[in-house]
């Protein structure tokens, strides 16, 4: 039996360097591989993580863009933040890498919303989750242009997105994609009963995306697989 009703460190099998802080449930290894094995990282390359949870997607992805690359975690959730900057310190201490932490959410416009902190995976705006499962607060956020205009960003090659609904609105950022065309791997969610997929295939096909639903291991949501064009 694992306790997870608070805060606390947890050996994740598949990632040996130090034990990692979660707010809540541990983040398993085989949907970060999921991910990797379309992303296809390689050094130098430039990744965002939206919605890092822990930040362990984010470490393992620093692993893989080596010395020349960098990686940009994104996350709201107060609990959240917490864990990951305590992630981030331990392997910072052995690898001297750093992971740049936004904190903050990607959305539509940077004019923030209004955001549920769970202190878990499900938190995200309350447009999506509703007012009544967690401390409600007004929060930053941040465009995907935003981001990559802050953080003086010369390309982005890979997004991994996992932000509880607001890929609905996110990708609709002809500023960003007008400049980078990165591979972009999504879990949809559902919104008001309704899948985010249609959402996020429409957005990217104005950029001559193609996106491919395939299953994701042990969860019962799809990953999206959104390819740029050739």
């Amino acid at each position: 039996m694992v306790d997870y009703s608070t805060p606390k460190f947890h050996e994740v099998t598949g990632y040996d360097l130090h034990p990692i802080m979660f707010s809540s449930f541990a983040e398993p290894i085989i949907t970060t591989q999921q991910y990797l094995d379309f992303a296809k990282l390689e050094n130098g390359y430039v990744v965002l993580d939206l919605g890092s949870y822990s930040g362990l997607t984010s470490i393992v992805f620093d692993q893989l863009v080596c010395k020349d690359g960098s990686v940009l975690a994104v996350d709201a959730d107060s609990e959240n933040i917490k864990c990951i900057q305590k992630n981030f310190d331990l392997y910072k201490k052995i690898t001297g890498r750093n992971i740049e932490l936004i904190e903050g959410a990607v959305w539509k416009d940077d004019n923030g919303v209004v955001f549920s902190t769970e202190g878990n995976m499900g938190s995200s705006a309350v447009d999506y989750v509703g007012n009544s499962r967690g401390n409600v607060k007004q929060i930053k956020t941040f465009k995907l242009s935003t981001i990559a205009e802050k953080y003086n960003l010369q390309k982005v090659d890979f997004i991994k997105c996992d932000i509880e609904g607001a890929e609905s609105v996110v990708f609709n950022d002809y500023d960003f994609f007008s400049k980078n065309k990165p591979r972009i791997i999504v879990e949809p969610h559902f919104s008001g009963g309704v899948s985010t997929v249609n959402a996020v295939v429409e957005q990217l096909a104005q950029f001559g995306y193609v996106c491919k639903e395939i299953e994701q291991h042990g969860v019962e949501l799809p990953l999206l697989e959104c390819y740029p064009p050739a």
